[in-house]
């Protein structure tokens, strides 16, 4: 839920404006299947001012029903909903909308209709990225002898990459392989005393 999937600006002169419908275009690219839910439209305050609404059936448009008010000057809105567990990786999001097809536009103070001039405009493109870590070790420190009853001693440097992740990545236990390679080392994990990990320093 709450993944944000696109948003706009507006920048309004001369009085604050009441807004009944807004549409929104929903288009997409991979294997998107099922509708978009619980679809919301939040302020730059983080408030919401309109939804939570479903997508249509066919999963193309998205409209907000309820009566928006539009202050002056410049306000950030996002657009936040939750995209079925079923979309495969990789594949985008495109919303649009048309404000001058915007309804029942008027002037919070005058009451009077108003009429938007701006036309259709793309939103920035929300690729889905599934969950994922890719770990490894890292060439440091070197293959090296080392003496018995050692205290402190670096073994292994890990690095786990989450760059391509989604979201952020938590996992509950790590395991570590003790072999010397020819199978020596078997056994010994009780050799190795107050093992710790450590993030960085």
């Amino acid at each position: 839920p709450n993944q944000v999937l696109g948003g706009f600006e507006t920048d309004i002169k001369g009085e604050s404006l009441t807004v009944q419908t807004i549409a929104i275009t929903v288009a997409t690219t991979g294997t998107a299947t099922g509708v978009l839910t619980n679809v919301t439209l939040v302020d730059q305050n983080g408030s919401v001012v309109a939804g939570p609404v479903d997508a249509n059936t066919a999963g193309s448009t998205i409209t907000f029903s309820d009566t928006v008010t539009i202050p002056v000057g410049k306000t950030t809105y996002t657009i936040k909903g939750k995209v079925h567990s079923d979309v495969a990786n990789g594949a985008t999001y495109i919303l649009s909308t048309t404000p001058s097809g915007w309804t029942n536009v008027k002037g919070e103070v005058t009451g009077d209709t108003i009429t938007l001039s701006q036309g259709a405009f793309s939103m920035n493109t929300m690729t889905v990225r599934a969950a994922a870590l890719a770990v490894s070790v890292s060439p440091n420190p070197v293959a090296q002898s080392i003496v018995a009853g050692v205290q402190g001693f670096t073994f292994a440097n890990y690095q786990l990459d989450a760059t391509q992740s989604g979201e952020d990545v938590r996992f509950s236990s790590m395991v570590g392989d003790l072999d010397g390679g020819d199978g020596a080392l078997a056994g010994r994990a009780s050799n190795l005393t107050r093992c710790q990990m450590w993030d960085g320093a």
